[in-house]
Formats: C-alpha cells, structure tokens, sequence
C-alpha cells in the first residue's frame, strides 16, 4: 500500500475499520483535524492544503460522508459540501497523490430488474443519493489516478447501522414492521477493508466499481436473520421483547420515509472481481457473521430492559 496513507473521516464506522485493518502508516483525519460541516469552504480547503503539506501523502482515502439519508431532504447544501464539493476538492488539490473514495448504491433509482453494472445511467431519487453521485463525478472529472468504490447498505461493529437498530429495537418492541420490497446486499466493513487490500496489491487501478459481497436480501429478510442470531445468543436471550413471528414483512408504501429509497439497490460486481482476481466474493452472510458476532458479544446495551426474572 502506498505509504503514508491519509484516510479522511478516520472516526466513522467505514473509517475506523479502515484505520485498524490498512497496513502501512496510516494517518487518521477526524473532524477535529478538518471540519467538513463548517460553512467557510476556505477553511476546509486551507485545512487539507495543511494537512498534505505536513503529511507528504502518497494515498488518500476518503471514507468521510453525510450519511443522514432521510435528514439530507432538508439539508441539501451540507450534503452537498461533504458529498459532492469535497471529493472534487480532493481531486484538484491532490494530483498526484493516489485518491480512493466511497460511494452508495443510492445513485441509482431502483428501476432495473438486474443489478446495475458500473456503465448503467444514474438516476438518484434523494438528495443524499444526487450528492454522492456529484461527487463521483468531481473526484473522477479533476484526478487521473482516483478510484471510486460504490457500496451497499453498510454495517460495521461500531456506529449506527441498520443491524444496531433492530438489536435495540428488538429490546423495546414486541412488533416490528420492515420493508419487505427493497432488495440489496448488507456490506460489513471489514469486508470492505480487506477488498481495498486486494486493491493494492492490484496495483490500485483507477476508476469506478461496484465492492459488494454476494447475494442478496431484503431489508426484511435482513432484520429476520439479525434476530434469529439474538435470540440463539446467552447474552440476548433475556433481553429481547421482539419475536421472529412479530417481524412482519410490509410494503414500501407502507412506511413513508422523507426521502425515497430504490427498490433494486442490488450492485454487480463482475468487473471488481475481474481486477482482483476472485471468481466469487462471500456470501454476505458469511462476511457479516464475525461483525453481528462482535455486536452480540459486546450484549444489549441501548433499549436493553431489565432482565426477566
């Protein structure tokens, strides 16, 4: 891996895994190091010019994002900054220096019956979604050597995801409704961080690619298998309020969100796999066993009720 490595948003739940599972020297950039919520753009772009100055970076990765999907509706300029402006801030400000940069499946709106390749045309339905595509776009437009990797649904064994939310609402409830009709692949971030390790040793070509584990899952579907794994836990078993027969299945139309989600979020992977040499990635069960693992292990902890006795 070229080294040293900058890697922007070190405290998020992508970051933080990429922090501890990068190889090399790896300098963590928080929000107390650059703060991309503050509205004086300068100061954001005299903070990176700081930091690649001290730093002499030989690789940038940028695993910093507004991540508020539902909130982006009514904020669209902050989305706007983090999303779209700043990743074209690094490209212009980092030639040459390698550039990797994430992106979402929520570029796309959900149409097609197939998962979407790489050269499918972008059609985001939330302001989140036409953030992240805008800084696609920038960071591909201003820097020759900047790769882009789009993932799906991602869930790590710290932050806010959707497995801790049904781990705590599976502590509160004795019902639970969860769409049904939304299809895609949960992404854990340790399988992210050892995919951008095959990356390098590809020798970290540019571009844009699809970076998701196979298979595929409702959002539903998903919950119910988070909740089976609670229930055969020690450490959950008196905690949980939330049976598998209360988990009900619904429509989209039946649980109005601010911002419009795809139905088909499901990525193709085949030109990812085709750079790095691997015939199948794992199943993204296998891949999200040893994250719900390290969740369930650490025991209920928000929402949890008092043990029954």
């Amino acid at each position: 891996m070229p080294s040293p490595c900058l890697l922007i948003g070190a405290n998020g739940q992508l970051g933080s895994q990429l922090l501890k599972d990068l190889p090399g020297h790896v300098i963590g950039i928080t929000r107390a190091d650059l703060d991309l919520a503050t509205t004086d753009r300068s100061s954001i772009g005299a903070g990176l010019g700081k930091l690649l100055e001290r730093h002499q970076p030989q690789l940038i990765v940028n695993a910093a994002a507004y991540t508020a999907v539902d909130r982006a509706q009514s904020e669209p300029e902050l989305a706007d900054q983090v999303n779209a402006w700043f990743p074209g801030l690094i490209g212009d400000m980092a030639q040459g220096v390698k550039a990797l940069h994430f992106s979402t499946d929520y570029v796309f709106d959900g149409n097609l019956k197939r998962p979407y390749t790489e050269a499918d045309d972008t059609s985001p339905l939330n302001v989140y979604g036409m953030s992240k595509r805008k800084g696609e776009l920038a960071i591909l437009a201003a820097h020759p050597d900047a790769t882009v990797l789009r993932c799906s649904w991602v869930v790590g064994a710290s932050g806010q995801n959707f497995a801790r939310t049904i781990l705590r609402l599976a502590c509160e409830k004795e019902s639970l409704r969860v769409v049904d009709d939304q299809f895609g692949v949960p992404t854990p971030t340790p399988f992210i961080a050892a995919q951008v390790n095959r990356w390098f040793e590809s020798t970290s070509p540019s571009g844009l690619y699809h970076l998701v584990p196979s298979g595929e899952t409702s959002w539903y579907r998903y919950a119910l298998w988070i909740l089976e794994r609670a229930a055969s836990h020690p450490m959950w078993q008196s905690q949980l309020c939330l049976s598998s027969a209360a988990l009900i299945g619904i429509g989209a139309d039946q649980y109005p969100t601010l911002a419009k989600r795809p139905a088909n979020s499901r990525l193709d992977t085949s030109k990812w796999r085709k750079l790095t040499g691997q015939g199948q990635l794992d199943d993204w069960t296998e891949a999200l066993a040893p994250v719900l693992k390290a969740m369930l292990d650490a025991g209920p902890t928000l929402g949890a009720k008092s043990p029954r006795v």
